[in-house]
């Protein structure tokens, strides 16, 4: 049984695969509410993404402090997370603002997010392509999301919808198998 696991957003061993699940399923949750309801104001999109950002950002953090890992990762692990709440800070307390602050929050996120996921998959031989397939994908959205700050918000929901489905389902998948690796 190998003694750590590495997912997209966490590595966690094998028996907390559960924490993987979550941040999997809270992405999925936030991206079909971006997809049903692409006409929604800035306000619930800001306070969708916001929320979504702000519980991964603080899980980020909880891992930082209570995974065994390097210092580097530790180090990465918890300036992500911090990076991570600010993001979801600035969505939820300024919803409204405008898109551009919206926009600038969002691909701020996935653009760090998929650097820390590339920098895993090279730093790391275990689970290093899923690593670098979240990772290509999240830069992609983020650099399409700032590339174009005149996207509408429909547009915005789309691409961010479509991300978060795509990155929770590739965490559920492993969180299902570090559940298999666990037993």
């Amino acid at each position: 049984m190998a003694d750590m696991t590495g997912t997209g957003t966490v590595s966690a061993d094998p028996g907390k695969w559960w924490v993987v699940a979550i941040l999997g399923a809270i992405s999925i949750v936030a991206g079909i509410l971006a997809l049903a309801y692409p006409d929604i104001t800035l306000l619930v999109l800001g306070l969708v993404l916001g929320i979504n950002l702000l519980l991964i950002g603080g899980i980020w953090i909880a891992l930082a402090t209570t995974q065994d890992l390097s210092e580097g990762g530790r180090i990465l692990r918890m300036l992500v997370g911090f990076l991570t709440v600010l993001a979801g800070l600035v969505c939820v307390v300024r919803p409204g603002a405008g898109v551009l602050v919206l926009l600038i929050a969002l691909s701020f996120w996935f653009i760090v997010t998929g650097i820390s996921d590339l920098a895993r998959a090279i730093d790391e031989r275990e689970n290093r392509v899923i690593s670098g397939l979240l990772g290509v994908v999240s830069i992609a959205a983020g650099v399409i999301i700032v590339g174009n700050p005149d996207i509408g918000l429909s547009t915005l929901a789309l691409i961010a919808g479509i991300s978060f489905i795509v990155r929770g389902t590739v965490e559920l998948m492993a969180a299902f198998y570090v559940r298999r690796l666990a037993h």
